[in-house]
């Protein structure tokens, strides 16, 4: 339902006689939005990302011409007729201020503009914030599409350098020893062990308001276009995950020498790749049993992990959920012992209530993935090969996406030449930087057909 333009101009006129009222009624917005809380604080995730929360109103319901006659008023037509020059002198007026009071909010809704009415500047101010929450809502939620696994595959890490040598301590080895009387005790020394992180890179995409967009109350083709800024700043991100996961981009490097993500064997104490099609419970079992022989690279001494994840191509996404799922499990032992349980002719058949992994592991799968499976330029593997590799891991160990900055959406201070020669409006920058970067690989095994 679309939100009467009268009830805007109201809740406007009721708090724009002060900067801090129009900076309020803005707040308000952008809490029925669902991108801030009640006081203008922007929701956020463990990772800093921006998310939306409680959302009273969707951007469907404004229309941007009714919101122009609702901030500006009547007289809304003059500033954005695409004959007229007076935005032109809006733009001019506004890069003046920011340039005097940078980074200050309400210095837009106090100073006087040059050469435009004090009250149509702010006013217009107003009305391009409000624009801008609606577009970041689009962006947002495009970039949030549940659909998308990045997040699953690898957790975000905080970081402010480009690139940067995460240092780590050894494990003791052998030293809790028994201690004889009188014997002085055997001392922890911790020796240095490190892995490097490859150079964050950055996604960015922007989205320009024209004079005629409002003119015309273009406002779908509008969000349109903000949704799709969302949606490929997403997908490039998703696909380098995809990408690190899979092993077609290889950045792990420990201290000092680079080593691919999967090996098929036992290199710096860990073997987790090899011949494993996802068939059924001893498919689990035997990848089990690859984590059981983990080794810390420093010490030689056993790992004890924990998998909790499976990612399957969509091939393959029944056949997990029936094998997890099941409540019956069959051992079928062949006649021969070079057979496998699933190729045997003969075979002596018993049957157990349960399942032996039951509720142990989540099942992840996208498209995308056997998407860059099947591509020449991933792991160029054919439908066969793609439908059966399948990883299973410990979810936030393996990977981590190092983050220098979440999913950011601003309004660019204005160019004077260059808005006044396109007759832009507002420009909206969505950036976001990271990478995607390997901290663990004994904890993920790598399971595929051939």
């Amino acid at each position: 339902m679309r939100i009467n333009h009268l009830k805007v101009r109201n809740m406007y006129e009721s708090k724009s006689h002060t900067a801090l009222g129009k900076i309020s009624f803005l707040n308000d917005i952008s809490h029925g939005l669902g991108l801030t809380d009640s006081n203008g604080v922007a929701y956020k995730s463990g990772a800093g990302n921006s998310v939306l929360k409680n959302r009273k109103l969707k951007p469907e319901q404004f229309s941007i011409q009714e919101l122009a006659e609702s901030i500006i008023g009547p007289t809304w037509r003059q500033y954005f007729d695409p004959s007229s020059n007076v935005m032109s002198r809006h733009t001019s007026s506004r890069a003046i201020v920011e340039q005097r009071f940078p980074g200050q909010s309400q210095a837009l809704f106090e100073a006087t503009g040059l050469g435009i009415d004090p009250t149509a500047f702010a006013n217009i101010n107003a009305f391009s914030a409000v624009v801008g929450g609606l577009i970041e809502v689009k962006i947002l939620e495009a970039f949030e599409n549940p659909a998308l696994i990045a997040d699953t595959l690898m957790p975000s890490e905080a970081t402010k350098l480009n690139g940067q040598k995460v240092i780590g301590v050894n494990r003791l080895g052998d030293k809790g020893k028994k201690r004889f009387p009188g014997e002085p005790h055997q001392r922890a020394q911790f020796g240095e062990r490190w892995i490097e992180t490859p150079e964050t890179r950055e996604n960015a995409l922007a989205v320009d308001i024209l004079k005629e967009t409002v003119f015309f109350d273009l406002t779908g083709d509008l969000l349109n276009v903000a949704a799709s800024v969302g949606e490929e700043l997403a997908y490039r991100k998703e696909l380098e995950c995809i990408d690190a996961f899979l092993g077609i981009t290889n950045s792990f490097k420990y201290s000092g020498t680079s080593y691919n993500t999967y090996q098929t064997s036992k290199t710096l104490g860990y073997l987790n790749d090899f011949v494993n099609p996802f068939w059924d419970w001893t498919s689990v079992q035997a990848a089990n049993m690859k984590f059981a022989k983990m080794e810390d690279p420093s010490t030689g001494k056993r790992l004890l992990i924990t998998p909790n994840t499976i990612l399957v191509n969509p091939g393959k996404a029944a056949t997990a959920a029936l094998i997890l799922g099941s409540t019956m499990t069959e051992r079928r032992t062949p006649a021969v012992t070079t057979d496998t349980q699933a190729t045997s002719n003969a075979l002596s058949v018993s049957q157990t209530p349960g399942n032996p992994y039951s509720g142990q592991y989540t099942v992840v799968s996208s498209p995308l993935v056997e998407m860059r499976c099947l591509d020449a330029d991933g792991l160029n593997l054919n439908q066969t090969q793609t439908d059966d590799l399948w990883f299973l891991y410990q979810q936030g160990k393996t990977f981590k996406y190092m983050q220098n900055y979440p999913l950011t959406v601003m309004q660019a201070a204005p160019n004077q030449y260059e808005m006044i020669d396109k007759g832009i409006i507002a420009s909206y920058f969505a950036n976001e930087r990271g990478i995607p970067s390997v901290w663990s690989p004994w904890h993920i095994v790598r399971n595929k057909y051939s």
